[in-house]
């Protein structure tokens, strides 16, 4: 008994302690974990909030166009969808973004519609079958009735409506893709998988940041640029080159349409981009190191010594980010990337049409694109600027008003006269265009006699006339900028195109189909390096990287019939003849299936005197749909400088019409390039034939080229131009022509020192259209040599001509 009493209170005492200590110390531990878990609430709510309200005011203040506010009603609508919590910092941010940008009665609407927009994202439900179609709908009808409502207060114009519907389209279709992108952070911040729509969407929302602060400057820098060339790098090391050219596109297209930017500036990132994915086998330093020499190249090239200077520092900065950012980040977004290569699943049919359907959403959206740059050619076409006619009348008007309102005899002048007033200040307004201004006594001796005003109706018609050339000078501008603005939209259509067909080359079963195809090639003793296949309405393109042959035409004999059986198509190349001669250069050529229509190839030329070297370039293409491209470039004199000059040029047109942008486009660009290089009076022509193999049609485009020569039996077909050269002015004139081709055709492209051979006798073209009807059944090759003879004889014997000659001839053969 005495042994159970000492025991009970021991044990009693022991349980008490451990009862005691149970609730003391986990009470303290869990306090502990408490206040950290809400302090770092905290922190996550204050980083948030700052984002929020950073990229909020970066878009509100950005201006689309010059003059359309639709990023910040977007993004507010899209914050108070997703991130509720941190709603309000976003539409502070927008609020104080267009206190920089309107004022007056503009900004009180904006921010009246900034607040319509919040309050009904607010009243819409979070998530729904169809959330972004409803709140994209509901921004465009907020902006569309508040827009029209302050034009109808404030004195309507067709122009303010056409605006207004502009900017609520933009910003609704701007509300869907900020939703997605939101949407999309925050699936990856929780380790969630995103869809590639969403990726896009994400890549859309960066481009708007880098548009915003675009014109933020801190000295030499921009913060714009440096973001712009951050999510560059990142897209090239995280996806390669391919995803790098495309960052890099989407970041030079949009900032164009906000401020101004040159049209160069969108093959210079999207190189910039290309380049640093290739070199991202080594490890950051070799993307940054890729992306800083494209950069660093294309800048030399293009611009003034601060633009480089500013260019070099924001790229600078953007690498030293980069290179901050830890690796655990990049390696986590590179895991996001699978989802948007595999699109097609052999094993899994019907995971393989939704995945199909990745890339049909981003067609789609190119769509988008297209149908907006048709708009915009829509709304320029039907606002012309005024007819001279219709000037004249709102000058008669504005002086009646103006100068003869209170005057006796203004009946006189206006009703009883007005004939002969109105003859007399036609003749007035004829004086000032042509002298620059009128005098008194310029003016119409009866008009001089009745008129007690004529001092101030002289300072009036001169003071009127200059008014109304300025407004004529600035509606030009404006035409202008609407079709700057449409053809960058088409160009991104075409980017967007060709990203969507390198997407679905890049899927799993097309990957392991050409590896399958490159792996029987080696065993058949064909070394190749690389190969691709792209999926087309008629079958499957192949394009092939191999050692060049020395003109052996493997392509023809070797590959073409080996992958026709593998793949039971009828793959052949678009031209018949190989003109990589050099055997330690690489060959890259393209197998379409079932061509109607090939071209066989003749090529030759030679240096002027002076130089050994030749100024003339020519350059050979496959495109996508079986088309080849064939262009011919002519330098500014002859020598190493005139070389470098063409062959810039047409380096640059075969990278941007490969990445998809359009003819009007690529060429534009390359003439703003040439125009903005610092050595003075550079130019060269471009002469160029795409030549659609299945359609049997040839375009052929003219900048300041000579005239070519269609042969078709025994007639010859001369094909001129007289637009200037690349480099010139500012205002290019594409000269363009489009021709039905058939077999046994042959077109002749010359420079103009072939042209130039016979002029002293006064043949001039003519000797050639001679020549060509007689020659007409020799080989392209044999053509092309006997005409450069020919051409080298009218410089007299044992003498090297004035000017460099090529002559590049094309004969279609039918398939």
């Amino acid at each position: 008994m005495f042994e159970r009493v000492e025991v009970y209170p021991y044990q009693r005492k022991q349980e008490q302690d451990k009862q005691d200590n149970d609730n003391r110390y986990p009470a303290g531990r869990g306090k502990n974990r408490r206040v950290k878990k809400i302090a770092g609430l905290r922190i996550k709510d204050v980083a948030g909030q700052v984002a929020l309200l950073v990229a909020g005011f970066l878009l509100g203040r950005a201006v689309l166009l010059g003059e359309l506010l639709p990023f910040g009603a977007a993004f507010v609508a899209a914050v108070f969808a997703v991130y509720r919590e941190y709603a309000l910092a976003a539409l502070l941010g927008a609020v104080l973004g267009l206190v920089y940008v309107a004022t007056g009665w503009n900004l009180a609407l904006h921010i009246i519609t900034l607040v319509a927009v919040a309050a009904a994202a607010l009243s819409l439900p979070g998530r729904s079958r169809n959330a972004r179609f409803l709140k994209g709908t509901v921004v465009f009808v907020i902006l569309v009735l508040a827009g029209t409502g302050y034009a109808a207060v404030t004195g309507p114009t067709t122009y303010d409506y056409v605006r207004v519907l502009f900017e609520s389209v933009f910003a609704g279709l701007l509300t869907a893709a900020y939703l997605g992108a939101l949407e999309g952070l925050r699936q990856a911040a929780g380790h969630e998988p995103v869809a590639a729509e969403k990726v896009f969407c994400v890549a859309l929302f960066l481009a708007s940041l880098v548009a915003g602060a675009g014109q933020i400057r801190w000295g030499m820098m921009s913060p714009g640029g440096m973001l712009a060339g951050f999510v560059v790098i990142t897209a090239g090391y995280v996806g390669g080159a391919g995803l790098g050219a495309a960052a890099g596109a989407v970041m030079g297209v949009l900032p164009g349409l906000v401020y101004s930017v040159a049209p160069a500036a969108l093959g210079a990132f999207a190189f910039a981009g290309f380049l640093g994915g290739l070199a991202r086998g080594l490890g950051r330093v070799g993307t940054v190191g890729g992306f800083m020499l494209a950069n660093t190249l294309l800048t030399v090239y293009l611009g003034s010594s601060p633009g480089i200077i500013s260019v070099l520092a924001e790229t600078a900065g953007a690498a030293l980010v980069f290179l901050l950012v830890p690796a655990a980040v990049l390696n986590g977004l590179k895991e996001y990337l699978p989802s948007m290569g595999l699109f097609v699943a052999a094993q899994r049919p019907a995971a393989g049409r939704n995945e199909m359907g990745v890339a049909g959403k981003i067609r789609r959206w190119g769509a988008v694109f297209e149908e907006i740059s048709r708009a915009y050619d829509q709304v320029s076409g039907s606002l012309e600027p005024k007819q001279k006619c219709g000037d004249r009348r709102l000058i008669f008007s504005e002086l009646q008003n103006m100068v003869c309102a209170g005057c006796a005899l203004h009946r006189v002048c206006w009703e009883r006269e007005l004939l002969n007033t109105s003859r007399c200040l036609e003749r007035c307004l004829e004086i000032v265009n042509n002298n620059g201004r009128v005098e008194t006594e310029d003016l119409d001796d009866n008009l001089r006699r009745r008129c007690s005003r004529t001092g101030e109706l002289v300072m009036g018609v001169n003071c009127l006339y200059r008014l109304h050339r300025m407004n004529r000078f600035w509606e030009n501008r404006m035409q202008e900028s609407r079709r700057l603005a449409s053809e960058q939209l088409r160009g991104m259509h075409g980017v967007i195109e060709q990203l969507a067909r390198g997407m679905e080359a890049e899927s799993e079963p097309w990957h392991r189909l050409a590896e399958y195809y490159k792996q029987e090639l080696k065993h058949s003793g064909v070394p190749v390096v690389s190969l691709a296949l792209y999926p087309c309405p008629r079958g499957c393109e192949v394009e092939v990287n191999m050692p060049a042959c020395g003109g052996g035409k493997k392509c023809v004999y070797d590959v073409a019939p080996l992958l026709s059986r593998l793949s039971g198509e009828n793959l052949t190349p678009a031209g018949r003849d190989c003109l990589h001669m050099r055997k330690d250069d690489f060959c890259s050529f393209r197998l379409y299936p079932h061509l109607k229509f090939r071209l066989k190839l003749g090529v030759t030329g030679c240096a002027g005197k002076g130089s050994a070297v030749s100024g003339d370039s020519h350059a050979i293409l496959p495109l996508n749909d079986g088309r080849l491209a064939i262009m011919l470039s002519d330098g500014m004199g002859s020598g190493p400088a005139a070389a470098a000059e063409s062959r810039a040029a047409l380096t640059l047109l075969q990278q941007m019409l490969q990445t998809g942008f359009g003819r009007d486009v690529a060429i534009r660009t390359i003439n703003s390039l040439m125009m903005r290089r610092l050595p003075e009076d550079n130019f060269a022509t471009v002469d160029m034939c795409v030549a659609d193999l299945y359609a049997g049609k040839a375009e052929l485009v003219k900048i300041g080229a000579p005239p070519s020569f269609l042969v078709r039996q025994n007639r010859v077909e001369v094909i001129r131009s007289n637009s200037l050269p690349v480099g010139i002015v500012d205002e290019i004139n594409i000269f363009s022509v489009s021709r039905d081709i058939k077999g046994d055709d042959m077109l002749i492209m010359v420079t103009d020192g072939v042209i130039d051979a016979y002029r002293e006798t006064g043949d001039g073209k003519e000797w050639i259209s001679s020549v060509l009807g007689e020659i007409i059944d020799l080989p392209p090759q044999e053509v092309a040599d006997l005409i450069l003879r020919l051409a080298q004889s009218g410089a007299g014997e044992g003498r090297r001509p004035p000017d460099d000659m090529t002559v590049l001839v094309a004969r279609v053969e039918e398939v």
